[in-house]
């Protein structure tokens, strides 16, 4: 599973909607909904009602005591996947003077099964140069590309993609089927399982090499290796919706059940509200509490709001930017009476 810095407490809520109107304990309120109130003497807390219509209420917070305010969208929160474009490196080597030698281009896996740099797991993809597929550079990655396909272990979720000449190439695709391009094969990192609170589905990450051995011929690396954001269709991103439901999972587990599931079948099983299929912008209040006397060490403590984006691109609006506005303002001593509508 992930794991996130706690400091002394930090909290997630994850709203659909404000609803500044109804109090937090009746059927007007719903699920999902929150609101930013504040007290006779300014500070600040929300209202909320979790997914199992729960109502609570958050810590009180001073705004003179809010060190980081930021608002944050979704889609600056996915990661971009890396596509590698491998190709012969014809400054290096002429394809018609290796017919006959074999071409080896290994794949090195990193934080394979954790993230440790030893973490590590190598595969290696070869090619026996012919008449053929040294005719041309497309002809060799042709060739490169099913080599690749066919090293790669075969798993419902492959370590990475294989694409030639802009169609996915996997162990199972028929030869004749494959065509090759002259600018090389692109292998692109594949987003892997996921389970919430187990298995984080992120991409592995991976590193490209290559060689050239014969007994008349010193070690040749004879490919180049060009990194990049991926740019294909489906294939873009490892989503930020994963770590907000493995966050969710996390927080939920310090708030109230810090064992995560080992007392099963006794454990307490939360509903949780992030959608995997959807996305979420982020309001994240860094604040402290301080006390008097031998109380005055700065505590500090975190509230997280995942607000529901709703549409897609130019469309998509989520009740981040008015929280986030409520909160700044409030920072500002431009906050409102007992309720600040937001």
């Amino acid at each position: 599973m992930a794991n996130f810095n706690t400091y002394q407490t930090r909290h997630l809520y994850v709203a659909k909607a404000i609803d500044s109107t109804h109090a937090v304990n009746t059927d007007d309120f719903a699920v999902g909904s929150i609101n930013l109130k504040s007290t006779a003497t300014g500070e600040l807390y929300f209202v909320y009602k979790n997914a199992d219509g729960l109502a609570s209420r958050s810590d009180t917070i001073n705004p003179c005591w809010i060190r980081s305010l930021k608002k944050t969208a979704s889609a600056d929160m996915d990661r971009p996947l890396i596509m590698h474009t491998v190709a012969v490196d014809t400054n290096v080597v002429t394809l018609s003077n290796l017919v006959g030698k074999t071409l080896d281009c290994t794949i090195q896996f990193n934080e394979f099964i954790d993230y440790s740099a030893n973490s590590t797991l190598s595969i290696t993809a070869s090619v026996t140069a012919n008449a053929t597929n040294t005719a041309s550079a497309a002809a060799f990655h042709k060739d490169l590309a099913i080599a690749i396909a066919k090293a790669i272990p075969d798993s419902k979720y492959p370590y990475l993609k294989v694409f030639s000449n802009g169609s996915q190439v996997t162990s199972k695709t028929d030869p004749s089927n494959v065509t090759g391009a002259s600018g090389g094969v692109v292998l692109v990192e594949a987003v892997q399982k996921y389970v919430r609170g187990k298995l984080t589905g992120e991409p592995i990450p991976f590193t490209v090499s290559f060689s050239l051995s014969d007994a008349n011929i010193d070690d040749i690396a004879w490919g180049t290796d060009t990194q990049a954001e991926s740019n294909i269709s489906g294939n873009l991103v490892y989503p930020a919706t994963y770590v907000a439901a493995d966050l969710e999972y996390f927080a939920l587990g310090e708030r109230g059940d810090v064992y995560r599931g080992s007392t099963w079948p006794n454990n307490y099983e939360p509903t949780y509200a992030i959608d995997l299929s959807k996305k979420y912008d982020f309001v994240t209040v860094e604040f402290y509490w301080q006390g008097t006397a031998e109380n005055v060490q700065k505590s500090p403590r975190m509230i997280q709001i995942a607000c529901e984006v709703s549409g897609s691109g130019s469309q998509a609006t989520s009740i981040a930017g008015d929280l986030y506005d409520a909160i700044e303002a409030a920072m500002n001593g431009n906050g409102s009476g007992s309720s600040t509508g937001a």
